[in-house]
């Protein structure tokens, strides 16, 4: 039986509170994350947190940069960027940095609606997302969009932002809009330690042509999810889920499955 039971924090609240409920399965913002989980302590309730993210991308020097480029910018202001998995860091290998910069954002300002890219979901978060760039620190450059577009509408243009440093805000935050920065690294070490630098760990992908190079990525990224040479693609007997501050527990596959069913030893 599935039951929808539409409201706010209150109607929240009461569900998790509720005798007959024994796991709240939440997907949210960290502050939502932690009230749930305080709140479903007091009845000893199981709780699946998966709380966002601003999954990091590892562009290494040999790829092919103009389909990488535009590959990435699809899939970073998919849906305006309304995704928790959305490629919102691009960590580009100094060597290629500024080609791919280039081509990235003339891939990101190409214009682009209909059911892929809509506006944002309400006011607030047009404002937040507003907001957000409008604290960009003088070092960081607007490099395309960056405002409104004309007309009615939660609209955002798709933004790309460089010279942002790993403290920046824009960095250590989650956006929940189309906007993506890209900064430049030197070597393997130095990506792996910018990707892992963030409180979240949700998902992250890794482009390259050296195999040994991109497992080596995998094991590295303190993420749920690694793609390599894709970004997005979810099926469902894989598990989709994160660590560190973006939650606990996992949606799709057997993983997934049994985190709503309850182990009983029987002996006879």
């Amino acid at each position: 039986m599935l039951n929808v039971v539409c409201g706010d924090r209150d109607t929240g609240r009461a569900l998790t509170a509720h005798p007959a409920v024994a796991l709240i399965a939440v997907t949210g913002s960290v502050r939502a994350g932690r009230e749930i989980a305080a709140a479903a302590a007091a009845g000893l309730k199981r709780v699946h947190l998966e709380l966002g993210g601003n999954a990091p991308v590892i562009v290494h020097e040999d790829v092919d940069v103009e389909p990488t480029a535009a590959a990435l910018a699809e899939v970073a202001y998919y849906n305006a960027g309304q995704d928790c998995t959305a490629p919102t860091r691009l960590l580009v290998h100094r060597r290629i940095h500024d080609v791919f910069l280039a081509a990235f954002a003339a891939a990101a300002g190409r214009p682009r609606t209909g059911t892929d890219f809509g506006p944002l979901d309400n006011a607030a978060q047009l404002t937040s997302v507003q907001a957000l760039l409008d604290r960009l620190p003088a070092h960081a450059e607007i490099v395309t969009g960056g405002g409104r577009p004309a007309g009615p509408g939660f609209f955002h243009e798709p933004t790309v932002v460089a010279g942002v440093r790993q403290d920046d805000e824009i960095v250590r935050e989650e956006i929940f809009g189309p906007v993506a920065t890209v900064q430049p690294f030197a070597d393997e070490a130095e990506a792996l330690h910018l990707a892992n630098g963030v409180r979240f760990g949700l998902a992250a992908s890794v482009w390259t042509t050296d195999h040994d190079r991109a497992m080596r990525a995998t094991r590295a990224l303190h993420t749920g999810i690694v793609w390599v040479n894709t970004h997005g693609t979810t099926v469902s007997e894989m598990p989709h889920g994160g660590v560190k501050h973006s939650g606990y527990g996992s949606d799709l596959s057997l993983s997934g499955l049994l985190d709503y069913t309850q182990a009983k030893h029987v002996m006879l």
